[in-house]
């Protein structure tokens, strides 16, 4: 049965930036076909894109489970050194939208800004595929780019993870995995980061965020519903099971110690505010080193609108990533 419910109601006096309130009125329904067709106008907008001139970008087609084909892009600028950061980035969407310009722009920004190799991972969608296939397929990303670091040219000391929104939630379940992985793995992959932007942390959407914010532009309550519909279909705990499926949920993880340095940037007027910083505080207890930073007055996806708001904390995150990285301010 499709779920479809518009709860957006204008008049609910938030302290957002005005630059934000013309978002469209983004209303989600389970209905996987109109999922699929809106992914077809988001992949007709992104055929006027115009790449940097200083940049070079390549595609590269790898191995991920049940014999996917992964493309993952990697961009970087043309006079950057071998032996380089390599960040590997993972674009949100709910899961089950591809990516849009706004990710080839932070892409760009990334590579351009923090000197990096910026891979950025085309991984499976929940329409076509529910969990696991993306989080398989970021893996498979992360692995194949930290097992190949000398031909890419990247100094396999200094990967990050980064990811906004859904994005951010695999970056998050990658970094746990990967911890997990690593005592079976001969060459351990320590990640020098992770940077979880306006993430999305918990199933259960029972914050108080999560139930509050019905009418916020762009994200409501009724589309992070729909998200986990779709992206958990067929489990277990969708079914009506107890236990989350691992690796699915990032604050449900009970054993955070060991966990890589995190960068946390929840936005003020978001239904994935609170399960961010929950996040954040559940890290500060098992002793990871967490900078969290709340973009006030910012909404979900507060980037695709060029205001004051959006530079502001643009630049505390790229200052971030460039320490983290060793890097001069981006001043």
């Amino acid at each position: 049965m499709e779920n479809h419910i518009n709860t957006r109601n204008n008049n609910k006096p938030y302290a957002i930036d005005p630059a934000y309130l013309d978002f469209p009125d983004m209303s989600f329904s389970t209905n996987l076909l109109k999922l699929r067709f809106t992914n077809l106008f988001i992949l007709a907008t992104r055929l006027r894109y115009k790449w940097s001139k200083n940049l070079s970008i390549s595609t590269h087609k790898i191995n991920s489970t049940n014999g996917h084909k992964l493309k993952v892009i990697e961009i970087s600028k043309k006079s950057l050194a071998d032996n380089a950061p390599a960040l590997v980035y993972f674009h949100g969407g709910a899961f089950f939208l591809t990516y849009a310009g706004l990710h080839l722009d932070n892409a760009q920004m990334y590579a351009d800004q923090a000197n990096c190799k910026v891979f950025m991972v085309d991984y499976r969608l929940s329409t076509k595929a529910p969990f696991p296939a993306a989080l398989d397929d970021s893996q498979a990303a992360l692995e194949w780019v930290h097992d190949n670091a000398k031909q890419l040219g990247v100094d396999k000391e200094k990967i990050i993870v980064i990811g906004d929104s859904a994005g951010g939630g695999l970056a998050a379940s990658v970094a746990q995995l990967t911890h997990d992985r690593n005592k079976n793995r001969s060459e351990k992959i320590n990640l020098l980061a992770q940077f979880l932007l306006y993430p999305v942390c918990d199933c259960e959407t029972k914050t108080a965020s999560a139930t509050e914010f019905t009418d916020t532009p762009l994200w409501t309550t009724n589309n992070n519903k729909v998200m986990w519909e779709v992206y958990l279909r067929g489990s277990e705990y969708k079914k009506g099971g107890e236990h989350i499926p691992a690796y699915a949920s990032p604050v449900h993880r009970q054993d955070l110690i060991g966990l890589p340095p995190a960068y946390i940037e929840p936005t003020e007027f978001d239904p994935l505010r609170d399960e961010a910083i929950n996040y954040a505080e559940a890290l500060k207890k098992a002793a990871v080193e967490v900078t969290l930073v709340e973009a006030k007055a910012a909404v979900h996806g507060y980037e695709f609108v060029d205001c004051e708001t959006t530079t502001k904390y643009r630049k505390i995150r790229m200052d971030a990533l460039n320490k983290v990285l060793g890097h001069l301010s981006t001043e």
